[in-house]
């Protein structure tokens, strides 16, 4: 087994004593709280202890738990939401809102809610209440956040300056940064007032506390570099190589020049998404190994943009509908860390997660913008704080439309043929795969009955308007078009019943704030502990293993177990780590499953 400890990432200098007695007051507050749990003692030497499921921590246990010894209030709320921005549910259908979960907040941890669009007002507000200490207010006046609770800070974010329309508006050709050397950018940003805060003093973002500048410009590995028209290819070595210092500096001087003005438009704490230390990848992250010596992308200018941001926001953004996920982003989390510690332990690193499915290339994808499974999205979340991290950021984004419905269909603009210029351009519907929550039954042309699960995705095929009924298929992944295929029966239910059983997008939302009130009784002990990778996460993503993560601190180990096997059909596994916290033939087995299970070990004494 191997057996890694990353080491203490103390967010601030708190006196080891300290943390550990808060830690300690912590379990037991929890065992108080929750009568059924309990920390289990370690044997002091060589044995086999064998953990049941009721010796871990899940969700269904802090159902009407106050969590939060001090927990966060929410002022009266004097104004009055635009329609547009409100709720279009009931509140009593709220799908984001987690069952029985008191209000919290993390407080050795920064979370941030940046889930902006039409009618997501009423979330961000239970947000604030749930976890996030930060919010994205979108279009929101400063009297619409006057009764978040207190000590809720406010993030903006945008592009501000979009490098692929710049460079060509400023007569550079697209792409070509080797051209930025000797301008300077930061001036000309100042100049067009690219980060200057909004001049309304009256919305909520023009006193932000916190910035993050979305750019996500595409650049060229050498290899590709070299192969341009206008790389100097026939020149000298010398030649050459200076050319591609400068085109890998103009790259730089994009991320460099932005956060410099922001700096001087007066903003203090800024991130930047687009950029990460280890790039973002799925396939071959499983044997990624970045080296911060040799690593080109982290040398040529990823250790200078790390050093001018306050925060790293790698995403995590899950690309397929695929057991190995949350392996994936614990694994791209690691990967990160690892570079950010090799040059600065202190830097604070926040993944962005998305809890929609992001689709993984072109063309239709039937799980493209699919919410991910809670069970999946509860696990993720909470492993994160196994890691290392300072805290985590969930982003969407629901444009015009809405998140706490489903919509069967959309209108689409139609595309004449550009040969036929006065061709009819009125716009058509686009019918839309919608995911199943409750299971159902229904019949289908071939007259037999079809059983469908949560978590399957039909593709809707139409709406009769006159019945009222929707036709669709089943989606068969790995079968003929994934199942949308005539050889497969259509099936037909009325409207509002076939509504009534589908999963809204914002549901993952619930599932991720039941991973942070999981995290709850434990963070002190997370965010002042020692990580340990026992089972690699890119090991687990390769294999397909269960979860496994642990962070001790004195004598107090927590461990996170999680199956993802098991939301796809398969059964649940043990997980077993030997030569536990380094005593030889101690061996330690978890059960892991579809829950989200926080385990808390205790040595009698410490170990050396």
């Amino acid at each position: 087994m191997l057996s890694i400890l990353v080491g203490c990432l103390a967010a601030a200098p708190f006196p080891e004593a300290d943390v550990e007695r808060q830690a300690a007051a912590d379990i037991e507050r929890l065992a108080g709280l929750v009568p059924a749990w309990h920390a289990v003692t370690l044997p002091a030497g060589p044995g086999r202890l064998e953990l049941t499921p009721g010796d871990g921590v899940v969700i269904d246990q802090l159902r009407g738990v106050a969590v939060d010894p001090r927990p966060p209030v929410a002022g009266e709320r004097t104004v009055t939401y635009d329609p547009r921005q409100a709720d279009d549910c009931p509140p009593e259908a709220r799908p984001y809102v987690a069952r029985d979960i008191l209000p919290f907040r993390l407080r050795h941890f920064t979370c941030e809610f940046s889930y902006g669009g039409h009618h997501n007002f009423d979330m961000q507000d239970y947000a604030a209440l749930h976890g996030f200490n930060v919010l994205f207010p979108y279009t929101r006046s400063r009297a619409e956040t006057a009764h978040w609770p207190e000590g809720t800070l406010v993030l903006h974010w945008g592009g501000f300056v979009n490098w692929q329309r710049w460079l060509p508006e400023h007569g550079i050709p697209a792409g070509r940064y080797d051209l930025l050397h000797g301008l300077d950018l930061v001036r000309m940003h100042g100049e067009a007032g690219s980060f200057r805060r909004s001049g309304d003093a009256l919305a909520a973002k023009a006193h932000a506390d916190l910035l993050m500048i979305d750019q996500e410009h595409p650049l060229l590995t050498p290899e590709t570099l070299r192969q341009q028209p206008w790389y100097p290819g026939n020149g000298p070595e010398t030649e050459r190589a200076a050319f591609e210092r400068r085109y890998y500096d103009g790259y730089a001087q994009t991320y460099l020049s932005s956060v410099t003005a922001a700096r001087q438009a007066g903003w203090d704490t800024i991130s930047i998404y687009g950029w990460s230390p280890c790039g973002r990848r799925w396939y071959g992250i499983e044997t990624a190994d970045p080296d911060p010596n040799t690593d080109f992308a982290w040398n040529a200018f990823g250790r200078r943009i790390l050093e001018q941001v306050d925060i790293v926001n790698n995403s995590v953004y899950c690309f397929y509908w695929d057991p190995r996920n949350v392996a994936y982003t614990l694994a791209n989390i690691d990967l990160n860390l690892r570079l950010v510690r090799s040059a600065d332990p202190g830097k604070r690193v926040r993944p962005y997660y998305w809890t929609l499915l992001h689709g993984g290339g072109a063309g239709w994808r039937w799980w493209r913008g699919q919410p991910l499974p809670d069970e999946e999205q509860r696990a993720m979340t909470a492993a994160a704080f196994f890691t290392g991290v300072d805290g985590l950021v969930n982003w969407n984004w629901s444009g015009t439309g809405s998140h706490h419905t489903v919509s069967l269909r959309s209108k689409a603009p139609r595309r004449p043929p550009t040969d036929t210029p006065d061709a009819d351009s009125t716009p058509e519907w686009e019918y839309h795969d919608v995911m199943v929550a409750r299971p159902f039954e229904a019949q289908g042309t071939d007259g037999l009955t079809e059983a469908f699960r949560r978590y399957d995705v039909l593709h809707v095929l139409g709406l009769d308007e006159g019945t009222d009924n929707v036709t669709f298929r089943k989606i068969r992944p790995g079968q003929a078009n994934h199942g949308n295929d005539e050889q497969f029966p259509s099936l037909s239910l009325p409207r509002e019943r076939l509504l009534s059983l589908l999963r809204p997008a914002s549901e993952p939302v619930a599932a991720m704030v039941e991973g942070l009130a999981l995290v709850k009784p434990f963070e002190a002990l997370l965010r002042h502990g020692d990580v340990h990778i026992d089972v690699p996460a890119q090991r687990q993503f390769a294999e397909g293993l269960p979860i496994v993560r642990r962070v001790s601190l004195g004598r107090r180990h927590a461990v996170l177990t999680y199956d993802p096997g098991v939301v796809h059909g398969g059964a649940p596994r043990t997980v077993s780590l030997r030569d536990f916290a380094g005593v030889a033939g101690r061996e330690v087995r978890f059960p892991a499953d579809e829950q989200t299970r926080i385990f808390v070990l205790e040595d009698a004494a410490r170990v050396p």
